[in-house]
């Protein structure tokens, strides 16, 4: 009798070892090709938050998992499909910051500080807010901005108010890579189509070495 018990109780260990062995199985598969997809970030337009190396346009640096599940909004990095009208890098896919969302009010002006910077009306408030861009090594990259966001503006491509904020029209979105001085982005294009974002970035892999450990780490917070 004692046997027997030993036996199923040994039994009933292993199915559960089993059984959590197929769920995490089951979740990496779902995380990695439901969920989530795995992008390369070409070209410096990011940096120095991706690819702070110098590289060329066609070679890539870092990688990054995108959610295609979660909700994005002012300040995340989201991946863009060029098949709805993004300009920029050679790659079908690109990776800006989400400056802007429909019914935003924003404009590139001179700051107290002396240094160009974004100034934010967020849809349905009054309030002017100034971005605090953390993710920049400084803000006199922004004279590149102002530039582009001028010519912009004299080219038609968005309408300024008389105090020269543009709306973000329905439906579209603001984007900018990190790299002020080296990016393709709706400083000069204009808005984009919310339907163009294949999903938020979740993960990174640097150097797209090890991105499945990176990805752990990340997860757990290690």
């Amino acid at each position: 009798m004692e046997n027997i018990k030993k036996k199923n109780k040994a039994l009933k260990i292993f199915l559960g070892v089993l059984l959590a062995l197929g769920v995490f199985i089951c979740g990496v598969i779902v995380f990695f090709n439901v969920t989530h997809s795995y992008f390369l970030v070409y070209g410096p337009s990011m940096a120095p938050t991706y690819n702070s190396a110098q590289i060329a346009v066609n070679e890539y640096k870092d990688g990054v998992f995108v959610s295609k599940i979660k909700g994005y909004t002012r300040g995340d990095v989201v991946v863009l499909d060029k098949n709805y009208g993004v300009e920029g890098e050679q790659e079908r896919f690109v990776i800006k910051r989400l400056i802007a969302i429909a019914g935003d009010k924003i404009k590139v002006a001179m700051h107290t500080d002396s240094t160009y910077r974004i100034f934010l009306i967020k849809a349905g408030e009054t309030q002017v807010q100034v971005l605090e861009e953390e993710y920049l090594q400084d803000y006199s990259v922004n004279i590149r901005l102002f530039d582009n966001f001028s010519h912009m503006l004299q080219n038609q491509i968005l309408q300024a108010d008389e105090n020269g904020y543009v709306t973000i029209p329905d439906d579209q979105i603001f984007v900018l890579g990190d790299n002020r001085n080296n990016s393709t982005d709706s400083s000069v294009y204009g808005t984009k189509p919310q339907k163009a974002v294949v999903g938020v970035v979740d993960y990174v892999a640097y150097n797209n070495n090890n991105i499945y450990w990176q990805v752990v780490q990340q997860f757990f917070g290690w």
